[in-house]
């Protein structure tokens, strides 16, 4: 290269150690950014969540004699509708804008996400936890955030749906065109789904989803979300019940409802309903909470625990259980296909050898109640 003429090798060296030093985690953003280099100028194009991550690339691009043409997302181009709600029981987030793509995540019903900028049929966005995917049109209702888009964020990122909402503590219930069991079905549900209640009755409510459609369902079937910790507390031995009335349901990688559970979303899902919140993926949950010691004989272990597990000595946690007392493990595992119990200490109900494989790979218990 002439001395004096752009390094483009440097540039992207340099962009790359922004990246590095602003998304530690690519899942928890988007940073498209790349140097593109025409009739031997260069230029600094895309996009990035991480706005402040921008005035620093500028002032690299300009060390280089490049220009900067990096925005922050949303996109103006959505214009202010960037607040989507997914409007039947499930939206799946996928890693690319294609429905061939791996599925990293969902939203259920009536859980909001940011819009960040669209692609053809698609449209990408960052969920509540943080995580990004792409998520197909046809699964969003886009609006407004009345609070302003910080507001929305701030409160996405604590976890409190809209004003007003009910959430469905049953699992796979159904909404129903009129009051009784045999009406004809008008809406599948899961449990944690949010909606608005439109109107009381004895036995029954009507409620309204996202896009405006409406159907009834049992009395019992959702609660006001001020009042979810009357149904689900803070409380190991509680958990341990709820998980246990998703036994047997199958392992779905990216599924974090009952319609199939990875690991770490059946984590996710479940502590959130009991109030604490959690990282989407299993070594995110491993920083959560306090180091707890076992002991050799179990008991040092409180229903409740999570226990983290590695494919290599001392390596990223890749799949997470919930403990009871004694070392037993409440899991979604693909090897049980799906939802189901082992054992961790050799003297606890429903030791095997798959248990000792699990034991032998443990990589921490962390306590997060």
């Amino acid at each position: 290269m002439s001395p004096g003429m752009p390094d483009p090798q440097a540039l992207a060296a340099a962009v790359e150690g922004l990246r590095r030093a602003h998304v530690p985690d690519s899942r928890l953003a988007v940073w498209d950014v790349a140097v593109e280099e025409d009739e031997g100028r260069l230029r600094v194009t895309g996009w990035t969540t991480i706005e402040p991550a921008i005035p620093a690339l500028s002032a690299a691009a300009a060390d280089a004699g490049a220009v900067t043409e990096v925005a922050a997302l949303p996109d103006p181009a959505l214009g202010a509708e960037v607040a989507g709600t997914a409007h039947r029981s499930l939206a799946h987030l996928r890693r690319e804008p294609r429905h061939a793509s791996e599925l990293v995540s969902q939203l259920l019903l009536g859980e909001e996400a940011v819009c960040l900028r669209a692609r053809e049929e698609w449209l990408q966005v960052q969920a509540g936890d943080g995580y990004t995917g792409w998520v197909h049109r046809g699964s969003l209702v886009r609006r407004a955030p009345a609070e302003g888009l910080a507001a929305f964020h701030a409160r996405l990122a604590d976890g409190r749906p809209v004003e007003g909402a009910w959430i469905v503590p049953a699992r796979a219930p159904v909404a129903r065109e009129r009051p009784g069991p045999d009406a004809p079905v008008a809406a599948d549900l899961v449990r944690g789904a949010s909606v608005r209640v439109v109107e009381e009755a004895l036995e029954a409510l009507q409620i309204e989803l996202p896009d405006g459609a409406q159907g009834w369902i049992p009395r019992e079937a959702a609660v006001p979300w001020e009042k979810l910790a009357e149904r689900f507390p803070p409380d190991g031995r509680a958990i341990l019940d709820h998980v246990g009335e998703h036994l047997g349901v199958p392992y779905l990688w990216g599924g974090t409802s009952e319609k199939g559970f990875d690991c770490s979303g059946i984590i996710q899902r479940v502590y959130a309903l009991h109030g604490v919140r959690l990282p989407r993926d299993s070594d995110q949950q491993s920083a959560v909470g306090t180091p707890v010691d076992p002991g050799e004989d179990w008991s040092g272990v409180a229903d409740g625990d999570l226990a983290f597990f590695c494919e290599t000595p001392g390596g990223r946690s890749t799949h997470v259980g919930i403990l009871a007392r004694g070392g037993r493990l409440l899991h979604s595992s693909t090897t049980r296909n799906g939802v189901a119990w082992d054992a961790l200490n050799s003297s606890a109900t429903g030791w095997s050898d798959f248990g000792a494989r699990l034991a032998a790979r443990l990589n921490g218990i962390r306590r997060v109640l």
